[in-house]
């Protein structure tokens, strides 16, 4: 699906500011990869740990096929509010749920199936957010990790298991000195 003008227009002002104030965000060029990916794999019910101002919030509910839904957790109160105003300014409102909490008490109480997860937060607790929300991947799901390459020694239990063979397929993308792991769930 391709992504509204409003959505598109909201990103490429988003993408100033960040490069003003250096605000780290998926940026410009993980965003092409994570646009393909959400092509390839048409996720419908997603969930984002870590959505700062609503940048990837809209790069993800602007990408996913119609009927698609995010929900986005963020645990700082003024941050969420930010990420939801951008991404009803965006024209999201009905495609994207902020939910203010730490992600750990949060993930527990979702329900329903998952196709999709992007992974943004604190590093050191990747591999937590992941099995909070295992039972629940539908086969075929897309996870995204963030900043695993300046973050390795951080991820490296997400790494391990991920990278363990069964249920995972996963691929590391190289951007300059920092990295994106993508996984898919095999079931």
């Amino acid at each position: 699906m391709a992504m509204n003008k409003r959505a598109e227009k909201m990103l490429r002002l988003m993408d100033r500011a960040v490069t003003e104030w250096h605000i780290p965000v998926v940026g410009r060029e993980k965003g092409r990869v994570i646009e393909r990916l959400l092509a390839k794999h048409g996720p419908t019910r997603g969930i984002e740990v870590g959505s700062l101002f609503g940048y990837s919030a809209i790069l993800i509910a602007g990408n996913m096929p119609r009927g698609g839904r995010l929900t986005c957790i963020e645990n700082n109160p003024y941050l969420a509010k930010f990420c939801q105003s951008n991404a009803e300014h965006a024209g999201l409102k009905s495609r994207v749920k902020v939910v203010v909490g730490d992600a750990l008490r949060v993930l527990p109480f979702l329900r329903g199936p998952v196709d999709f997860m992007l992974l943004d937060a604190k590093k050191e607790d990747y591999l937590d957010y992941l099995k909070a929300v295992e039972p629940r991947l539908v086969r075929g799901a897309l996870i995204i990790a963030d900043n695993t390459g300046i973050y390795r020694r951080d991820v490296k239990p997400y790494l391990s298991h991920v990278r363990g063979g069964a249920p995972y397929t996963s691929r590391e993308y190289e951007f300059g000195d920092d990295c994106m792991e993508v996984s898919v769930f095999k079931g």
